[in-house]
């Protein structure tokens, strides 16, 4: 007898646990259909991993409008974030007219390293990724970098979205959520109002804005509502400008009232009510507002390619950044970091003058970043290349197995020289002194970011600067007596001062003194060679520009006047040339610019003014703050529930539930499903409870289960489409009724944020009763089993499918016999792919994978493979046996980049794309015969090639449509159509 097809290349073994890191959705109560849901109730097999390296025992600082989390031992921190959001809480209720109808949770964690671990969420957060605020719980959480004045700006950000989720979900004066689901509220409203309530208009928003309307890059009010953008970030500035132009032009309490009236109605009627315009008119009005501010500037003032010679081009490569340039001590070679290559990499390129005739100067990218747990983030904007003075070395800082570590490099082939991890909790913009001795870097402790100076021949660590406000941009002297920096450092105790200057400090003697002292913020100083002149950029016109300092004559001059910005300015080493990043068409690049010549004569008149919000003095008394220890409160996280409909002779009916709850923490989470379904006149209902503990490295998990529908499992979305395949495919037309019930324990330690191990123990009962018409005989199994499972998965994606990257599995297990009547088994599983993003639109994507099962009951359980998810040319499942291994190799493309549906249908195809595609395998018990004699055709081996479509169907599901000829050695068998629902492998 068989226990029942598998899906694809796995086998069927009865109390099969799914495994996995668990993931769920933050969001507010939702009714959906049985097919968009995403709320999985155990751990999957790949998928990449939080490591809690670091345990923090949490208290709580109450105040009257919020709860401020915070690790024990940071209560400074604490007490300071609570003044923060209780100002800001005055602040954004002056603007919207709300008042908050619950206490907020806001958790702070110590760097945006522990932020990036948090079990709040458990997706996987990038370094892009500032704070969030999830919408159910309204949990805002955010962490501590080392300037206040960015911690006021994300806090204040994040609180902006708790008010709009208040006003969403719990404010009875309106309709609430009744029209989200059709998209009432934009993302660019969302976004921009946060942006400009926390900063006002900042010297960000201005440089884009500027950059959008003078290269024609700006997306109009329509476009920004349906996503046409040329980058993601235009939904938080451009929104962020027009709600300044909304306010200056419709009033203050406009705003608020905007936000509502697109709540209960939508955004383009309350557009209307409150302009008398149309969304058209009221962007061309918003779009002519700053046109009438930033086109008087343009005179005098250059775009970026007359400004040097540009030596990388984001738009040709598709890139974003290209910044932190330095120069060999030869001169010849400029290294740099960049995203040119989808991962954030340190790239070389050629910059010898004698060779500026070259049409095309050499790059070669010596060390690719974020595909392994030695480097796991690149940092993109606060690192700083350098060079060691025999040019033998780059110097750079790295996330590496959670936390920052400097790394010296070799520039011919990237190999790692030295690794110096630092007692710190950040590290910043490190520098190598010429002599590869000494090593000065802004770090972050719990309450401040400092320069250090690090000694590497004696492992000696210095403090050179000790307080709370904000310093950056090291650099050391070439005899190493001086150590040069910006800070926001001010007389008057302001560590939230946007104001930056630069400053020196003698080594020996301690004494600091002021460099530059000008309006505005000063930055990124880089020393010449003979340490006597300073190349910084500043915005004291508004604008960021370059500016050389002399610093025995005290004499400054300015060498850029742009329109957008420039950056990380750097001298050659005969001081005749520099090179530098500047920011245009929505990128940055690197420049190169002869200094010989005399600067011409320049306008330093004030460009633009940046607009900072004022924020109100709380009417709270916060030496009245209670300060409580934090227990675990378990509290709904999501609930999802839904129907399928009911079709066919026999009729299919199914509903499911599921509810999600966790501490406040989420280092506690229980999942609880329930499905009932009709089917052939049976009525079932499943269920499905786990709980899961994640607060230390060692994630643990333990539930109970039982499946009595054969179709649908209903406790990931992956079952449901499994589900759906199967009815589509008939897959169970031979099984009168399955039952399955039983219990599960895991235990899982993530290596590294790509690597993991994974215990999990399972005893079930297993039932399987076929028609007689089947052949097949029932199954009565008790089984007992251990599994352990390897998972390594660096995979980097896109929309919906792996773009480029490597995720395997390779796991064993075994059953025991406990009660003299259990089946006993042993099987190994492997399971490969390699993906290969190919001008950053095609993919290659392989998948190799194979298995074997023996023992006492083996012929109880087998591999089946066939059809729409492994031999595509092939019947479904036609093949089966104890041994197997299969193959896929597939070429995907876009060719229609996506479409949206108005009314009545309101839904987006992302993209219409293909494959070509070639599959082989088998799966056999014994002797095992490659090709038949007599015929010559293919006997065990089975091999299929064609092509199909994929219709990716926003945000969830991608419908696929194949047409497959069964390959047979001499020839082609008959064409086989297949459609199917799910995901790419």
């Amino acid at each position: 007898g068989h226990t029942g097809k598998s899906v694809g290349n796995s086998r069927c073994t009865a109390g099969k646990i799914r495994k996995g890191r668990m993931r769920r959705r933050a969001s507010a109560v939702i009714v959906m259909a049985a097919l968009v849901f995403s709320a999985p109730a155990v751990l999957y097999g790949f998928g990449k991993n939080k490591v809690n390296r670091e345990v923090f025992r949490w208290n709580i600082l109450r105040t009257v409008h919020f709860d401020v989390y915070y690790p024990r031992g940071m209560e400074g921190l604490a007490r300071y974030a609570a003044v923060v959001v209780e100002e800001g809480y005055v602040h954004i209720a002056n603007y919207l007219c709300h008042e908050l109808t619950t206490v907020i949770p806001v958790v702070i964690y110590p760097s945006h390293i522990d932020f990036q671990e948090n079990n709040v969420i458990m997706t996987i957060l990038g370094e892009g990724v500032g704070g969030f605020t999830e919408s159910l719980k309204t949990r805002v959480v955010v962490p501590f970098t080392g300037s206040y004045s960015e911690f006021r700006h994300v806090l204040t950000h994040e609180l902006t979205h708790a008010f709009q989720y208040n006003i969403l979900f719990d404010d009875t004066s309106g309709e609430r959520a009744s029209h989200l689901s059709m998209g009432s509220i934009p993302l660019w409203l969302m976004e921009g109002m946060a942006e400009y309530f926390s900063v006002g208009i900042d010297e960000t928003c201005d440089m884009i804005m500027r950059d959008i309307l003078f290269n024609n890059h700006y997306a109009t009010l329509m476009d920004l509502t349906m996503f046409r953008i040329k980058s993601g970030y235009l939904l938080y500035k451009e929104g962020q400008s027009f709600f300044r132009f909304f306010e200056q032009t419709y009033g203050r309490y406009a705003l608020g009232e905007l936000f509502r009236d697109a709540r209960d109605i939508n955004f383009k009627q309350a557009v209307k009510i409150h302009t008398g315009k149309s969304l058209d008119e009221l962007s061309l009005e918003w779009i002519r507002y700053y046109k009438k501010q930033y086109f008087p500037i343009i005179k005098g003032r250059k775009f970026d390619e007359e400004e040097g010679e540009q030596l990388t081009f984001h738009q040709k490569t598709q890139s974003s950044y290209n910044v932190s340039p330095a120069v060999s001590p030869d001169g010849k070679h400029l290294a740099y970091l960049t995203n040119r290559d989808i991962y954030s990499s340190i790239s070389i390129i050629e910059c010898d003058e004698k060779k500026k005739e070259k049409k095309k100067r050499e790059i070669r990218t010596v060390l690719r970043g974020i595909t392994s747990s030695k480097f796991e983030g690149m940092h993109l904007m606060s690192n700083n290349l350098t060079w060691s003075g025999d040019g033998k070395s780059i110097c750079f800082v790295a996330q590496s197995r959670g936390r920052d570590v400097v790394f010296l490099i070799d520039p011919k082939q990237g190999d790692i020289q030295r690794e110096i991890a630092l007692p710190l909790r950040g590290v910043k913009d490190p520098v190598l002194s010429k002599d590869r001795n000494h090593l000065v870097f802004s770090g972050q402790d719990n309450e401040s970011s400092d320069i250090y100076l690090y000694n590497i021949e004696k492992n000696r660590l210095r403090r050179i600067t000790d307080d709370k406000f904000c310093d950056r941009n090291p650099d050391i002297s070439s005899d190493n007596r001086f150590v040069i920096f910006s800070s926001n450092w001010n007389s008057g105790g302001n560590i939230e001062q946007r104001g930056f200057r630069i400053f020196k400090v003698d080594l020996a003697s301690g004494k600091r003194s002021i460099l530059v002292d000008k309006e505005g913020s000063s930055l990124q100083g880089d020393l010449s060679a003979d340490d006597r002149k300073l190349l910084y950029v500043s915005n004291r016109t508004g604008i960021y520009n370059i500016y050389r300092y002399d610093m025995a004559a005290g004499t400054d001059e300015m060498l850029t006047n742009v329109l957008c910005g420039t950056f990380y300015p750097r001298w050659f080493p005969d001081g005749g040339r520099m090179a530098f990043v500047a920011y245009q068409n929505l990128g940055y690049d690197i420049f190169m610019r002869n200094l010989a010549a005399v600067p011409g004569e320049t306008d330093t008149s004030r460009a633009t003014e940046h607009i900072e919000p004022q924020f109100p003095t709380p009417y709270i008394d916060f030496s009245d703050s209670v300060i409580d220890e934090y227990f675990p409160r378990m509290s709904a996280d999501y609930v999802v529930f839904g129907l399928a409909g009911s079709w066919g002779s026999g009729g299919v009916f199914t509903s499911f539930a599921q509810v999600g709850v966790s501490d406040h923490m989420g280092d506690h989470r229980l999942v609880v499903t329930g499905n009932y379904i009709r089917y052939r006149g049976q009525d079932n209902t499943d269920y499905n409870a786990a709980y899961y503990y994640l607060k230390h490295r060692w994630d643990f998990g333990l539930g109970v289960f039982r499946q009595r529908n054969p179709i649908f499992g209903i406790y990931t979305l992956t079952d449901v489409f499994t589900g759906i395949n199967s009815l589509i495919h008939n897959v169970y037309s031979d099984t009168r009724s399955i039952d399955r019930y039983g219990g599960f324990f895991l235990a899982s330690y993530p290596f590294s944020r790509f690597f993991r191990f994974t215990a999990t123990m399972s005893s079930s009962r297993y039932e399987w009763d076929y028609y007689r018409s089947s052949g097949r005989p029932d199954v009565y199994a008790n089984l007992n089993q251990v599994s352990l499972a390897l998972n390594y998965d660096n995979v980097l994606w896109g929309m919906m499918v792996p773009l480029d990257g490597m995720r395997g599995r390779f796991q064993a297990t075994q059953s025991f016999d406990v009660t003299g009547q259990d089946f006993v088994y042993s099987s190994v599983d492997i399971d490969l792919r390699r993906y290969f993003l190919v001008g950053k639109r095609y993919i290659f994507a392989f998948r190799g994978s194979g298995g074997k099962i023996y023992g006492r009951d083996s012929e109880y359980f087998k591999y089946y493979i066939g059809g729409f998810n492994s031999l595509r040319g092939h019947p479904f499942y036609e093949y089966y046996g104890r041994n197997m291994f299969l193959g896929n190799a597939e070429f995907r493309f876009i060719f229609v980049e996506g479409i949206r549906f108005g009314f009545p249908l309101f839904f987006t195809i992302r993209g219409i794309g293909g494959v070509l595609f070639a599959d082989f395998g088998s799966a056999w018990d014994n002797e095992y015969r490659f090709r038949d004699p007599e015929t010559g055709e293919f006997d065990d081996f089975k091999a299929d090639m064609g092509f199909g479509f994929r219709f990716t169907i926003y945000p969830l599901i991608i419908l696929k449509l194949d047409y497959a000829w069964p390959y047979y050695y001499n020839r082609f068998g008959k064409r086989d159509i297949l459609f199917s629902i799910g995901f790419e492998f």
